[in-house]
């Protein structure tokens, strides 16, 4: 009988990005002028990044198929957290959804930064992108006798992109950049 074993090593570097690459960051103020952005990161369980691209499709009279496109995305980043009130991210986005704030009052801006992309001779900083997120919180529940919340970040603009400073948490973006 012959055995074909693969053994995986934990340590080998398989070149995937692993999540804790990128990190999202949160303006806690509400404002662009003041922004305090503070780490997703200690509390929370859950934070992917969902494009969902939308196509579109015509079929011309000489065609049997449609062509199609992309035609635009509905970007979401849907969001599980444990109720951890120090940090400060998280209490941020619990006040949104336990004061049931809408509109404006329910959003701000949000940054991914990508550690695998350090902007050369500069140690704390990373290529980034922003952009400016409604941040709907649709549940707080019982999770083992816990408060766990739910809900996502939706887009309210484009993308914006630039460099995050992850010491000063400052993002800067490209138009700001000197060539």
């Amino acid at each position: 009988m012959k055995m074909n074993l693969q053994i995986f090593s934990e340590a080998a570097n398989t070149g995937v990005v692993g999540r804790w690459q990128h990190p999202g960051y949160l303006n806690i103020t509400s404002s662009e002028e003041s922004a305090q952005y503070e780490l997703l990161g200690f509390g929370v369980t859950q934070l992917d990044d969902s494009p969902s691209a939308q196509t579109t499709s015509k079929r011309y009279v000489n065609q049997k198929s449609a062509t199609q496109t992309i035609g635009s995305y509905e970007w979401t980043a849907p969001l599980e957290f444990d109720l951890i009130r120090s940090e400060k991210a998280i209490e941020y986005i619990a006040g949104i959804g336990e004061k049931e704030k809408t509109g404006v009052d329910a959003e701000t801006d949000y940054v991914i930064v990508y550690l695998e992309k350090q902007v050369a001779e500069q140690a704390t900083t990373y290529e980034a992108k922003k952009r400016r997120v409604a941040v709907e919180v649709s549940e707080f529940s019982d999770n083992d006798g816990e408060i766990q919340g739910s809900g996502n970040l939706l887009a309210v603009s484009d993308w914006e992109y630039g460099q995050f400073d992850t010491k000063t948490k400052t993002f800067t973006p490209n138009s700001s950049l000197s060539a």
